[in-house]
């Protein structure tokens, strides 16, 4: 894992010094990212574990025109945190690692994550229609926010990462719509993605936004729902549908220093799901009220509830973060975080899983 990392220091350095522009309209940015993580349990049937990961993610996009532009991401991971070890339905570190990158989505395709051509249309002044086709990720359309919606950034623990029960798909093949006017957006979006049966299945979901800059600061207000087709095990023995809608809200409360954010989310039962509802909040405090603008903290919880023929009768989820701004130099960043989750997973059984984990992240981005 050591001599891993510092080969991925040694490979980002010279790449940023090729600086982000490379020629006319072409474009790529990076990140390396290592974390490295340490699970104390309270309670249940695990050990304590303590596991590390790194990961390279590159990006290359041009533009020949204002209007078109050609993307590709890349990862590669070494190592897979506590992922293989994890007891908790919800993984403590959302980041996309070694397993994740192999065989993506049960097909043979490994590293490659996105792939797409995008136009946009302009239809008026303050009106713009975008279509972007290909291999593409749902959660850049759907359930953004501001504060909480960055695993290399921001909160680690997926629960407060997305609305997973909107059950977004990622990586695979799919078409999105997106129109603009003025502070209002539509999103819609269709994929088509493998589930853990191994059957393909249809994602459709969409998204209305508004963005609203009010006496408090800025503000992104966001409703969003999905269905699929019957592609899903259920409680019985047909199939069933995924479908549900959730709420996802960024505030500024104090303008550059304090921000709010709030989800809620459900889905239907009717397919064997691990979570019917849930909700999650937290705070976003920038650097700036300590005098260094550039750090940042988080503070974030999240309920999930579970069906009543699940596993799970609930869980409870607490994180925070603590982010310091190392350097600077020309197009090269380096932040090093703090973490801290507490989690339960409490059964219907009354039995119930534990644990505190201490994370430490350090990134480069270029």
């Amino acid at each position: 894992m050591r001599g891993f990392f510092f080969v991925l220091l040694a490979f980002l350095f010279p790449l940023s010094g090729l600086c982000l522009d490379l020629t006319k309209g072409l474009f790529l940015s990076g990140t390396g990212t290592f974390v490295y993580q340490y699970m104390a349990k309270e309670k249940g049937d695990f050990k304590d574990e303590k596991k590390g990961s790194g990961v390279l993610d590159l990006n290359l996009s041009f533009k020949p025109s204002e209007n078109n532009e050609f993307f590709v991401r890349a990862s590669f991971a070494k190592g897979n945190g506590l992922k293989r070890v994890n007891p908790f339905v919800l993984s403590p570190n959302a980041d996309d690692l070694f397993d994740d990158l192999h065989n993506i989505n049960g097909h043979p395709r490994d590293h490659l994550q996105e792939l797409w051509y995008s136009h946009t249309f302009p239809l008026e002044k303050e009106r713009n229609l975008r279509i972007t086709l290909g291999i593409i990720d749902s959660t850049s359309f759907i359930d953004d926010n501001e504060y909480a919606g960055n695993e290399i950034e921001q909160f680690l623990n997926e629960g407060l990462v997305h609305n997973l029960l909107l059950n977004l798909p990622s990586y695979d093949l799919g078409v999105a719509l997106e129109l603009e006017r003025g502070n209002l957006h539509l999103r819609l979006l269709g994929m088509r993605s493998k589930n853990e049966l191994d059957k393909y299945y249809t994602w459709v979901g969409a998204q209305v936004g508004y963005k609203w800059e009010n006496a408090l600061g800025k503000g992104n207000y966001r409703l969003c729902a999905f269905t699929t087709n019957k592609k899903f095990e259920s409680w019985t023995e047909s199939y069933k549908a995924l479908r549900g809608f959730g709420l996802s809200v960024d505030q500024e409360l104090i303008k550059e220093k304090l921000g709010g954010f709030l989800r809620f989310g459900w889905q239907d039962d009717k397919a064997k799901v691990d979570y019917k509802s849930m909700a999650s909040f937290g705070l976003n405090v920038k650097g700036s009220i300590w005098k260094r603008e550039k750090d940042e903290m988080g503070i974030g919880y999240s309920y999930l509830k579970g069906p009543k023929k699940g596993e799970i009768s609930h869980t409870h989820l607490f994180e925070t973060y603590l982010k310091f701004h190392l350097s600077e130099f020309k197009s090269i960043i380096s932040n090093l975080t703090f973490d801290y989750q507490y989690m339960v997973d409490k059964f219907q059984k009354n039995d119930k899983n534990e644990a505190h984990i201490l994370g430490l992240r350090f990134n480069v981005s270029f």
